[in-house]
């Protein structure tokens, strides 16, 4: 299988190839033309890596629309926009958003900051809510332009996973 994959500003050509036959979770990547070796296996958050090198990490990743990943590493997060070329001509089978979007709490934590107000208008991607997960701040984008329609939650209050923080239409 091979993408293009947009991390901050930043497009990178993947190919991930299953190594061998048997269902192991063993692939070979190769991002940017660097080839290595991973074991994959599927966790509750989303995926624990062992790298050739013996390097081991956990990663939790939300799917969202468009084919936008948050993805969540020990020591940082970043928003993925898989094939993003694609999604901006059009050629997503109908993934273009319209109508009301939800913006939803990637994994349980606390919202700390609310960035918008109902009736703001935002931007593509822009932050609209700051979620503290596994110690870590995770600012949340706008997955439309639009107008704030709905802020469901309030700073300091718990939240789980799924749970709608704001809606924009």
């Amino acid at each position: 299988m091979q993408f293009e994959i947009d991390i901050n500003d930043r497009t990178h050509k993947v190919a991930i190839e299953r190594a061998g036959t048997a269902p192991d979770g063993r692939f070979r990547v190769v991002i940017d033309g660097v080839a290595t070796s991973v074991d994959a296996r599927r966790t509750e958050l989303g995926l624990s890596l062992v790298f050739e090198d013996g390097r081991s990490t956990d990663v939790a990743i939300t799917d969202r629309p468009g084919g936008e990943w948050f993805v969540q590493l020990p020591h940082a997060h970043v928003t993925a926009v898989v094939d993003a070329r694609r999604y901006q001509r059009g050629e997503t089978g109908g993934a273009a958003k319209t109508g009301v979007q939800r913006v939803k709490a990637p994994m349980p934590g606390r919202v700390v900051r609310i960035l918008v107000n109902v009736g703001d208008a935002v931007e593509l991607r822009q932050g609209v809510c700051v979620v503290e997960a596994m110690k870590m701040e995770n600012e949340l984008g706008a997955p439309k332009a639009g107008r704030v329609k709905e802020i469901a939650v309030a700073e300091g209050q718990s939240v789980e996973a799924g749970r709608v923080l704001i809606v924009i239409e």
